[in-house]
């Protein structure tokens, strides 16, 4: 069976932004890691509910969002996605149908930030 995806624009209705871990340069000369903004995009993101959660457990154990957006060039498991004040660690990136039109990006939501490992 073919399950055929479109893309509803009038869904994505979240504002999301893309980061990735940087060296950056203090003033005294000493490097450290920061977060930096990628891209900013247009898309969705929804908890995986029911049995969809529960077979999502069987491959991967801590994902707890999917999210949609138009395919974009340099996303992957590397970075960071932000929705409002929520954080989440990128766990996989596919590219829907290799249509190069949709990417589908399952992620975990850190709610005490000091747990996420960006290290």
């Amino acid at each position: 069976m073919i399950v055929i995806r479109t893309l509803v624009i009038g869904k994505l209705n979240k504002r999301l932004s893309f980061y990735k871990l940087a060296d950056i340069q203090d003033s005294l000369g000493q490097t450290t890691k920061e977060l930096q903004l990628i891209k900013t995009v247009w898309g969705t993101l929804q908890p995986l509910r029911g049995a969809e959660y529960y077979e999502v457990q069987k491959v991967q154990s801590k994902v707890t969002h999917k999210c949609y957006i138009r395919y974009t060039e340099g996303i992957d498991t590397n970075c960071f996605l932000k929705y409002k004040d929520r954080t989440f660690s990128i766990e996989s990136v596919i590219d829907v149908d290799f249509e190069r039109k949709l990417l589908e990006i399952r992620c975990v939501d850190y709610v005490n930030k000091e747990v996420m490992d960006i290290g």
